[in-house]
């Protein structure tokens, strides 16, 4: 299960949509029409607050996600299908409290205030974003989770992390809210037993890391000095192209991953350089079926070449040469969007 994802950093691409009127449309069906009358009637939301517990997703929020969704399944090569939504309610374990709302066909979200602004926010969960495939949504790590803030021109829809959630996972803290979701992801340094996710300013992230000892740590589990993320910041001209990594399959070709159906993913974000031409880059990677970022120190043989610090060869394998069939696999793996 995979707790702690994070884009732009943390690492990964966060994807960010301003509400809109209208999108043209992966399915035929009016998304807004799909949902049942009763689930997501309108409701008024200029007084709410998330003490309020809204009953449905006001339709700018609606359309707001919906929009993001319809680009997640174009990324993915398949069909958006309308999502009905209802609140998630109830103290029983998070991955019961999902299940039955997917085994109702109904995704499920929670309300919170994220960026203090009064009116409520929240954070849905669904199989897959709506998306109509054959193959499973999501294993052990858990389905989808994303975002929709309030502000001033809308609603705008983040990218958040792969894992189970329920209202008791939301935290008031000082004048807004925060998602602590359990961790249990064990790191370089320990173990990372909570993940908390907020509003950083300017987007919806991880904020902080503890361990089982409540101390503050980083992805890895090691100390960490401040509860705020310290996002490095991108390099002005990479020096490596970003996108889709061979490493450790066979001899680190293009070719075997393809064939293994097995890469890394850098979004072009958190590179630090070192000197002497070594680089720390954070890639998105598979780890014993969770999806994790990791930093890893390399020397840079070229643009497309990297060697890391213990001898194994990273490959740039350009996305035109992989088989779309893989692509779409790799993809839904990674958790890319």
């Amino acid at each position: 299960m995979r707790h702690d994802r994070s884009s732009k950093g943390a690492g990964h691409t966060i994807a960010l949509v301003v509400a809109s009127t209208c999108l043209a449309a992966c399915g035929s069906q009016s998304t807004a029409a799909a949902n049942d009358a009763q689930t997501n009637t309108p409701t008024s939301v200029a007084a709410a607050t998330p003490a309020a517990a809204p009953t449905a997703l006001p339709p700018a929020a609606l359309s707001a996600w919906e929009s993001f969704a319809r680009g997640q399944c174009r990324d993915q090569g398949e069909r958006f299908a309308a999502v009905r939504f209802a609140p998630l309610a109830g103290r029983a374990e998070a991955v019961d409290l999902v299940e039955q709302h997917f085994a109702g066909s109904k995704g499920g979200f929670v309300s919170a205030d994220f960026n203090a602004d009064g009116s409520p926010d929240f954070v849905v969960t669904t199989p897959g974003h709506g998306c109509v495939t054959g193959n499973p949504a999501y294993g052990d790590q858990g389905p989808p989770v994303d975002f929709i803030v309030s502000s001033g021109s809308g609603y705008r829809v983040f990218d958040g992390f792969m894992g189970w959630i329920a209202p008791d996972m939301i935290a008031r803290r000082d004048d807004r809210d925060l998602l602590d979701l359990p961790g249990g992801f064990n790191g370089r340094c320990g173990t990372v037993t909570k993940v908390s996710w907020g509003w950083t300013g300017t987007d919806i992230d991880a904020l902080e890391r503890r361990n089982d000892h409540g101390h503050l740590v980083d992805r890895e589990g090691c100390a960490h000095a401040t509860a705020a993320r310290q996002p490095q910041a991108a390099a002005t001209s990479l020096p490596v192209e970003k996108g889709f990594y061979a490493f450790a399959a066979g001899n680190g070709s293009c070719a075997d991953a393809i064939e293994q159906q097995f890469f890394a993913y850098w979004d072009g974000t958190h590179i630090e350089a070192l000197g002497g031409n070594r680089y720390r880059i954070r890639f998105r990677e598979v780890e014993a079926a969770e999806v994790i970022l990791n930093d890893r120190i390399f020397t840079v043989n070229s643009r497309t070449s990297l060697t890391e610090q213990y001898g194994t060869r990273w490959t740039h394998c350009p996305t035109a040469q992989i088989p779309p069939p893989v692509l779409q696999y790799v993809r839904r793996e990674l958790g890319l969007r």
